[in-house]
């Protein structure tokens, strides 16, 4: 009896004492909260926080150079990073797949997206639960996403590819363009970009079709040789995503049209080596992917540390990284030019 009555007077003091503290201005921690009110760490048992990526697909070249670059960074900064796709590039596959990481409450999860809205709701759940949702790759029109790592700006990007085609048709001719998913955010911005500098500084250069064929090699190959059947006068192509350039310049190869139709975009080098060295394609245009999910893993744990990334940060194994405040993106660097001068030093 004795020692039931010493148990409730010590409970009984602990909430007078909890009581007081409150009363004082000083906020008692909750789980996940520090004596500051801040976010306490969220780092699990093996002290580690674990990071999730959803790439728009699993099983392309790109995205697999991207989680190169984010486990290497995972091993040299001590994190976990969890790599999980879909097959397809499908918004609602990508939405399963947050659910469900927001359920095993993990520290931060980021995509690449396949939609600039579909994800908001969930960009929103998972900041609630404590969550720091990031995008890298892709962007999301979320006031609630943390962080976007972006591989080159979305302006430099679009000008060099209408620049390169330009270049290479000598300024007049009609074009067409080959994307990937129609609501892609990155894709949209580029094409966007590039119509504004054709518009601006190559007024002869007309584009005569825009069309998807996914982030899929055979699919774009058969759509592009539906367009330059439909157009013998077709002077140049554009690929806008690493899929489709590469599928574009088998197109015009099996059509006999190379040399009379100019192939530029955006292309892994790897994939689209033989294209340049046979000359199919002239140039095609990137970045380093295995530095762009490098730089991803470093970006989020900052944030995950509660560091203030600066305007300019100087990142082991990439360089320096410039930051803007305003729209919390974290930029990876100026587009890289692929051409038969230098393919061969890239192996990705």
């Amino acid at each position: 009896m004795r020692h039931k009555k010493v148990k409730l007077f010590s409970l009984i003091a602990i909430i007078l004492v909890s009581v007081a503290l409150a009363g004082c201005g000083v906020k008692v921690p909750g789980k996940n909260e520090s004596v500051s009110g801040e976010k306490a760490s969220s780092k699990k048992e093996d002290g580690k926080y674990t990071i999730a990526f959803i790439p728009k697909l699993v099983g392309f070249p790109y995205f697999t150079s991207m989680n190169e670059g984010a486990q290497k960074a995972a091993k040299e900064f001590g994190v976990n990073v969890i790599y999980q796709g879909s097959t397809t590039a499908d918004v609602s596959e990508q939405s399963k797949i947050i659910s469900g990481l927001i359920d095993q409450g993990v520290d931060a999860i980021g995509v690449a997206a396949n939609s600039p809205t579909a994800l908001n709701q969930l960009v929103s759940k998972a900041k609630q639960k404590g969550i720091m949702f990031y995008t890298t790759d892709s962007n999301v029109d979320s006031s609630d996403n943390s962080l976007f790592v972006q591989q080159a700006s979305d302006k430099d990007l679009g000008y060099a590819m209408a620049d390169s085609i330009a270049e290479q048709i000598g300024g007049a001719g009609d074009i067409a363009l080959l994307s990937g998913g129609s609501t892609a955010t990155n894709l949209n911005a580029w094409i966007s970009f590039i119509k504004e500098r054709l518009s601006a500084n190559h007024p002869k250069i007309k584009i005569i079709d825009v069309r998807y064929a996914g982030e899929d090699t055979n699919a774009s190959t058969q759509m592009a040789a539906q367009v330059i059947a439909a157009n013998p006068g077709l002077k140049g192509f554009i690929g806008v995503s690493a899929a489709n350039t590469p599928g574009i310049a088998e197109a015009v190869k099996q059509a006999g049209k190379t040399g009379k139709i100019a192939v530029t975009g955006i292309a892994l080098p790897n994939v689209v080596k033989p294209y340049i060295l046979s000359g199919v394609v002239k140039e095609a245009i990137l970045w380093d992917p295995v530095k762009l999910g490098y730089l991803t893993v470093w970006g989020v744990l900052q944030e995950l540390e509660g560091k203030q990334l600066a305007e300019e940060n100087e990142v082991p194994g990439v360089g320096k990284v410039h930051y803007d405040s305003n729209t919390k993106t974290l930029l990876l660097g100026p587009p890289l030019i692929f051409d038969a001068s230098n393919i061969k030093k890239y192996n990705f």
